[in-house]
């Protein structure tokens, strides 16, 4: 089948989609945007879709005309640093939930309820960006490295076929 690669893509897309959607309505999109202070997760979130779409794209065009396989190759590169950089952002993003959870002790008295308790409702925002962002980047990154491997697959099956022909 000549647009199997892209049919692969096109189910994975699909259900990234479906899940997209699940988490919208049940409301952890929106926990996710309120509670990541950083807005890091939104980010690794738009590269994820961006970078899913141009995975579609190589797909469609290695299905299409087959014969350049180390332009595909390089294009395929962008792909697995982009979805390392998703992984990379993550663990930014947990950091910068620690950091931003340390912070508050700077100014903390503790004979002041009031200090403690502005203390705490920090630490729980910080602690739901730290951890968010680590979920979304390793999700989203994981998923682009599949589709990735899928399209690396392909190519190097293409490699093998010509070089064989040859």
């Amino acid at each position: 089948m000549k647009y199997l690669l892209f049919l692969q893509w096109h189910l994975i897309f699909t259900l990234i989609c479906v899940v997209s959607i699940m988490l919208y309505y049940c409301g952890m999109a929106s926990d996710i945007w309120h509670k990541d202070a950083s807005m890091i997760s939104c980010a690794i979130y738009s590269i994820f879709i961006g970078c899913s779409i141009f995975c579609g794209k190589l797909s469609f065009n290695i299905c299409k005309n087959p014969g350049r396989v180390q332009s595909y190759m390089n294009k395929a590169e962008i792909g697995w640093f982009l979805s390392e950089f998703c992984l990379t952002l993550g663990m930014i993003g947990t950091i910068v939930g620690f950091i931003m959870m340390l912070s508050g002790f700077n100014t903390l008295d503790i004979q002041n309820v009031s200090t403690v308790q502005g203390l705490l409702s920090q630490l729980g925002l910080s602690m739901a960006t730290a951890l968010y962002t680590t979920i979304v980047g390793l999700v989203c990154g994981s998923i682009l490295k599949i589709q990735f491997f899928i399209v690396s697959l392909e190519l190097d099956r293409i490699e093998k076929k010509n070089y064989e022909v040859k």
